[in-house]
């Protein structure tokens, strides 16, 4: 056998060899064989095919879940950050008198000039803004781990608990 001192005497009777059959020399344990080995799987037994094409539905439903949560955060986040841009080209684009030329109250105190500028500074802050927007996005999926809750639909084969989050994640790139 794998790891294992065979005696090949036949002086003990055959309930001390079974009870003796995982320990090796003076008190270390030998472990069974892996359940891969044995006649089961490592995940468990397999699902039907009904149980197994509800829990996919169900699994595939969480993902999708998990990915709307995901979008709308960003979605907050580019919004919140981005504002400050936004409202520059808004007002920019809103007042000039090429564009839209609008009889609003702040459109009083701004000329075609100015307006440009608006406009200008509106995109000249776009990339940075992007960039911060970016990186707050990716802290808080980071911070929250949302990316940890999808799950693959393999879970859906076999018995066990269907969703099952892992406690360590060390690799982030």
């Amino acid at each position: 056998m794998c790891g294992m001192d065979v005696d090949l005497d036949d002086g003990g009777s055959g309930e001390e060899e079974k009870e003796e059959e995982f320990w090796v020399g003076e008190g270390v344990k030998m472990l069974p064989p892996p359940v891969a080995h044995s006649g089961g799987s490592a995940w468990g037994s397999r699902r039907g095919r009904c149980g197994c094409v509800a829990c996919g539905a169900v699994l595939i439903v969480w993902n999708l879940c998990v990915v709307l949560a995901s979008i709308l955060l960003l979605a907050l986040v580019f919004s919140v950050v981005l504002l400050p841009a936004m409202l520059l080209l808004y007002v920019g684009f809103l007042c000039h008198s090429r564009v839209l030329d609008a009889p609003s109250a702040i459109c009083r105190y701004l000329d075609d000039n100015s307006c440009s500028a608006l406009i200008i500074l509106g995109f000249v802050m776009m990339s940075p803004l992007v960039v911060v927007a970016t990186a707050v996005f990716c802290g808080l999926l980071r911070r929250f781990r949302l990316l940890l809750f999808i799950q693959p639909i393999k879970r859906a084969w076999y018995r066990g608990r269907l969703l099952d989050w892992a406690g360590g994640v060390h690799a982030w790139v």
